[in-house]
């Protein structure tokens, strides 16, 4: 039936080189397990379940379904299931269910689950009960497992701070809203988002090993392809939910075993971070309250310059999401395959640092000679 309905599609498809594009590159990359997957998001890309109208983010120019964060989802559990099933040894040696990071998994699970019920039933939940279901999540988790709670940071007045449970679990909590909120709100050009999943899936499957991180690289890889190709499927809120919940538990739970320091975690998920707090400021400047939506991000700023240098809308917004993954987490991402330092080192502040000036310096500069009219519209 599925395949049916996806060659009945191709027969009138104008997409179709570009599904053929996908097919070669994912079968070069990741074998007939990535041609089935890339059949497989293509598939959800047609269903009419949770579709968002063209120019809802002020880039996308065509109407795009909000379920490739299931796709995700479904993608890696099959995959990692697959994977376990073929190495049954290997679930004895490393046991993914007797210890308390299932509580994670649960976590994840509970934040993707909320974000699906917003992308098929848009504004269901107001924001602030959607704060209040996280901070309920996220709570309940960390009184399973407090291990996760960071104990330093490395920054004196805040390790002094972590050095109280109560306050380390607050800090916890808020850092953990705050992180999924950042990459919910970077989720707004084609390959900016998945393009930084996939660099930080990678790293965390080079120094991880296990299934459960080759999945997710494999995963998010794919993704990547056919979000930048079609700009048919993005991530929704059950992505950036889902990814953002378990893209920051990766890196408490790597950075408490000693595998990386902070600041590469903060140079790695740079964007995110940045965008987020600079919009917080700007809106509350603009007397806004600071999670109310509007297309004067980066992102936006930039994909307004590149639509003057390239005809076609999907290559502008693709150039956008694409060049300030690999300005941020790929520099990250080639900088620790090329070993400038030990990713246990702070000097990656300084890729941190750079990463902050650059953004500031594109921010400014993408602004001028700017109507009045555009600054802080939504659409």
């Amino acid at each position: 039936m599925v395949g049916g309905l996806i060659i009945q599609r191709l027969k009138t498809d104008k997409g179709f080189n570009q599904l053929a594009v996908m097919l070669l590159l994912a079968g070069a990359g990741f074998g007939m397990v990535g041609v089935v997957v890339i059949l497989f998001y293509h598939w959800i890309a047609l269903q009419r379940t949770a579709v968002d109208l063209a120019d809802k983010h002020g880039i996308s120019t065509v109407q795009s379904s909000r379920l490739g964060g299931v796709a995700v989802i479904l993608t890696l559990s099959m995959l990692f299931l697959g994977m376990l099933y073929s190495n049954q040894a290997y679930l004895y040696e490393h046991s993914y269910y007797d210890d308390s990071r299932r509580y994670g998994i649960i976590a994840i699970v509970l934040c993707a689950l909320l974000g699906l019920i917003e992308d098929i039933k848009g504004d269901f939940l107001s924001p602030g009960y959607r704060l209040a279901i996280k901070l309920i999540i996220f709570a309940g988790m960390l009184q399973l497992w407090p291990e996760i709670v960071p104990q330093a940071l490395g920054v004196p007045g805040l390790d002094y701070l972590l050095s109280y449970p109560v306050i380390g679990w607050i800090l916890t909590t808020i850092f953990l809203i705050g992180f999924i909120n950042a990459v919910n709100m970077a989720d707004g050009a084609n390959g900016l988002m998945p393009g930084i999943a996939f660099c930080a899936a990678y790293i965390f499957y080079l120094y991880g090993g296990r299934e459960l991180e080759a999945s997710l690289m494999s995963a998010c890889g794919l993704f990547l392809v056919y979000n930048v190709i079609t700009g048919r499927l993005f991530l929704g809120d059950a992505g950036t939910y889902g990814l953002g919940t378990a893209f920051a538990l990766y890196g408490l739970y790597f950075h408490n075993a000693g595998v990386f320091s902070p600041s590469f975690l903060a140079a790695l998920f740079a964007y995110p971070c940045i965008d987020f707090l600079v919009s917080i400021v700007r809106r509350l400047g603009e007397g806004r309250s600071p999670f109310s939506p509007d297309n004067d991000h980066l992102h936006n700023r930039l994909h307004r310059k590149f639509q003057a240098y390239f005809q076609s809308p999907l290559v502008a917004n693709s150039a956008t999401g694409l060049s300030i993954t690999l300005a941020t987490s790929g520099v990250v991402l080639m900088g620790s395959l090329q070993q400038w330092w030990p990713v246990t080192s702070n000097a990656w502040a300084w890729v941190f640092i750079a990463e902050v000036v650059l953004y500031g310096a594109i921010y400014y500069a993408t602004g001028l000679g700017r109507p009045p009219s555009q600054v802080g519209r939504v659409i």
